[in-house]
């Protein structure tokens, strides 16, 4: 099964690729007040908005650097859209089986989190939002 490798902090997670929109860059992000700080605000992308958010700052896993040139996955699924900010990206990883949740090694010598997007969005439900938050 195919899965796409991106780094957030000193942690590889692999998102299924089936749920990979596109890999963009030099894209205009439109902040959003009362946002918690993983929250960098919307982007629109052909047509769509998507909210982004920084991976790291998201997972527990350091502060998403969003200086200078960075690249956002776009990630659909169900009625759902995200922007994904990682550290880096590693690209299309082949792991054996279905392992959803757990930690797996490459053969390539990554030692890889899986997660879903719905691991993602239910992390971003938990958070508070609103004026009392800044």
């Amino acid at each position: 099964m195919e899965w796409f490798g991106f780094q957030a902090g000193d942690t590889t997670f692999g998102i299924n690729a089936q749920y990979v929109y596109r890999v963009v860059d030099d894209v205009k992000i439109t902040p959003v007040p009362f946002a918690p700080d993983c929250h960098l605000g919307l982007v629109y992308h052909r047509g769509e908005l998507f909210d982004v958010i920084a991976t790291a700052d998201l997972l527990g896993h350091g502060k998403a650097d969003v200086t200078g040139d960075f690249r956002i996955i776009l990630i659909k699924w169900s009625d759902k859209k995200l922007a994904l900010v990682p550290d880096a990206i590693i690209g299309l990883l082949w792991i054996e089986n279905n392992h959803e949740n757990q930690n797996v090694h490459t053969t390539d010598d990554y030692v890889v989190k899986l997660i879903t997007p719905d691991d993602i969005w239910n992390k971003l439900l938990e958070l508070p939002y609103g004026p009392d938050q800044i």
